[in-house]
């Protein structure tokens, strides 16, 4: 059986508890991949884990940060292999969960080594997209770096000035710098699985998750409280804190708070669906609207049996 298992989907579709039971049923501790819940002082805002979950099962890089850190992918790709093989050297599997798609891919595809920004470049390539637009530059890239252009949308304005932003600086296409990205783990080592809702259900449990943060978790004190805190700029992307500081120096009513949040909340559930499903080799589990998390793992360790490596393979971990 796999002893490294990266459990992902949407906000709100239920990965916590489920991977509370799975890691129960499996004899494992969790590893976050979670670009939010690795931040401390923000538990219900990044709806991180409880203290109930985390009694049960060991998780790790869950509030370890301080908000005031700033906190990448890169780092996340530098820390979490090594306690990833510490837990197995303590003969535990691995849980990986989240719903950062950019951490798990640090771990299972690697990060590209690209050169750090120019500010210069940057700046200029951006002022022409303003000009130009998005379409036009992806036609540069593609004349340029054919492979890349396949990869990336023509409307992904970031993407597209960083492929030509690093070929300016160095001569060298984006696509190059991709082939040279080594994995810490390779492919067939870990076991990726999807869970995910229907939307109608998964867009209600999104709108009820808010409701109930505000209404019964207190997070409107909790961003009062965060507020006073130095935050970096990572900090400051998790989800609701921008709208809740507005609605707290009063600009907007909570109603139109609430309205404005489960929007973002629910846009930003698509677009990790759509990362999740570039995924190579995921498995996807579809959730019925009612069943017991302990229920969904107990299918999802059988899942699991039917795609066990060879002895080789789990050796090599």
């Amino acid at each position: 059986m796999h002893s490294l298992i990266a459990l992902v989907g949407p906000t709100a579709v239920g990965k916590s508890a489920i991977a509370v039971e799975l890691a129960e049923q499996l004899g494992a501790e969790i590893v976050s991949c979670d670009s939010m819940q690795v931040y401390k002082h923000m538990t219900v805002l990044s709806q991180a884990p409880s203290k109930g979950q985390r009694t049960r099962v060991p998780h790790h890089f869950v509030e370890s940060v301080e908000p005031s850190e700033s906190y990448s992918a890169g780092q996340y790709a530098k820390f979490a292999p090594h306690a990833i093989r510490q837990i197995l050297a303590r003969g535990k599997k691995v849980i990986i969960t989240g719903g950062t798609g950019l951490y798990l891919k640090a771990l299972t595809e690697g990060l590209c080594d690209t050169p750090p920004a120019d500010i210069t470049v940057r700046d200029r390539l951006w002022d022409e997209c303003q000009g130009v637009g998005a379409v036009r530059l992806h036609n540069r890239l593609r004349a340029i770096d054919e492979s890349a252009a396949s990869k990336i949308h023509p409307n992904d304005a970031r993407r597209i000035i960083r492929a030509l932003e690093v070929y300016a600086i160095t001569g060298k296409p984006i696509s190059a710098w991709w082939k040279e990205t080594v994995a810490e783990f390779s492919e067939g080592q870990v076991l990726v699985i999807g869970v995910n809702r229907d939307r109608e259900t998964l867009y209600t449990r999104i709108n009820n998750r808010l409701l109930h943060m505000i209404y019964e978790e207190g997070v409107i004190n909790e961003v009062r409280d965060m507020l006073h805190l130095p935050l970096s700029k990572t900090a400051r992307q998790v989800h609701g804190l921008a709208d809740l500081e507005h609605y707290l120096a009063g600009r907007v009513s909570l109603k139109e708070t609430i309205t404005i949040w489960q929007s973002r909340v629910r846009h930003y559930a698509r677009r990790q669906l759509i990362w999740f499903r570039q995924t190579p080799h995921l498995h996807w589990v579809d959730l019925p609207e009612i069943e017991p998390p302990w229920e969904t793992a107990a299918n999802i360790v059988e899942l699991i049996r039917r795609q066990s490596p060879s002895q080789h393979v789990a050796a090599s971990l």
